[in-house]
């Protein structure tokens, strides 16, 4: 294996790792135990591959091709199952988590799809749904909205998007692959991700003109005037 290819190899079973554990920390007061700890750390690091695989017509899938990649989803998860009964996880640790998360498989997510010889247009694709995929199956699992359909103030699905399309324009330009741009892309939607979470910054929303947005407030107290 090539000093490159070792690099993208650690890369992915780290953010395997980091999406286990942000599936297991996302379980607290949810009352599940450690299997289902397990089952959550597996989905949220491994769904969004697995999609990738099958879409791209890829096999085996990566868990099954190489069984390293469950054993170190099943291994972060029930550490973190451990860890958090001893110490307290605070949601803005599973923000940080996910957004490394977001990063590491966006762009790794890019590459294979690069790799097998899909469309520019496609790879791209198929880095945000390796990005936001298994959080996606995390959050409907725990009875969450999935953060990438959420709108309060926070971009998540564009920051994979623009790191994607950062990648794609340098890459082409370069002769051969550099560890320099992986890291730069995915600092990119790290940054911007946890940029979004402090700014506010977000996506212009839907309105149709003349029509006037009710707040949380107004919206609740409506639904309580209704029959």
């Amino acid at each position: 294996m090539s000093g490159y290819a070792e690099f993208i190899y650690i890369a992915d079973l780290l953010g395997v790792a980091v999406f286990a554990i942000t599936g297991a920390i996302a379980a607290p007061g949810k009352r599940i135990d450690i299997l289902g700890v397990t089952v959550l750390g597996l989905v949220t690091a491994l769904g969004g591959g697995t999609i990738r695989d099958i879409t791209l017509n890829l096999h085996p899938v990566v868990w099954v091709g190489d069984t390293l990649y469950l054993w170190v989803a099943m291994g972060s998860a029930v550490a973190a199952f451990i860890a958090s009964r001893y110490i307290q996880s605070p949601r803005r640790l599973l923000l940080i988590l996910d957004a490394a998360g977001l990063a590491l498989f966006s762009i790794l997510g890019l590459q294979k799809a690069l790799a097998a010889g899909a469309p520019t247009e496609v790879a791209v694709m198929m880095a945000v749904i390796t990005g936001v995929a298994g959080g996606m199956i995390r959050d409907i699992l725990t009875g969450q909205i999935p953060l990438v359909l959420q709108r309060n103030g926070e971009l998540y699905a564009t920051c994979a998007l623009m790191g994607a399309l950062v990648y794609v324009f340098v890459a082409g330009r370069l002769e051969e692959p550099s560890p320099w741009l992986d890291i730069s892309a995915m600092a990119i939607i790290f940054i911007s991700r946890m940029a979004s979470l402090v700014a506010g910054l977000q996506l212009p929303e839907f309105i149709v003109r003349g029509h006037r947005l009710e707040s949380h407030e107004e919206a609740r107290n409506l639904e309580k005037r209704e029959p």
